[in-house]
């Protein structure tokens, strides 16, 4: 799926996608809503002309993060993250 860069002269790589002249292309469904949350332009699949993101979940579903917090060996407060 072709991505479009807000800078539609941007030359680099974001997100781990490259662009050339502000286009960018990935069918990675996670880097695709991240890049509509960030103001990029999404093209359609070239498969079906459909646009992907609309059969994705909520990201935020497949993920849950928690905090736990508790004692190291020294007595000090250490900070985890447990997914899902």
């Amino acid at each position: 799926m072709k991505i479009y860069a807000p800078n539609k002269d941007y030359c680099g790589v974001s997100a781990t996608v490259g662009f050339i002249n502000g286009v960018g292309e990935t069918d990675d469904p996670d880097l695709i809503v991240w890049f509509k949350e960030h103001g990029y332009k999404v093209g359609k699949s070239k498969k079906t002309g459909n646009d992907i993101t609309s059969k994705i979940s909520n990201p935020e579903d497949n993920f849950n993060e928690t905090n736990k917090t508790s004692e190291n060996q020294d007595g000090k407060s250490e900070t985890t993250l447990e997914g899902k």
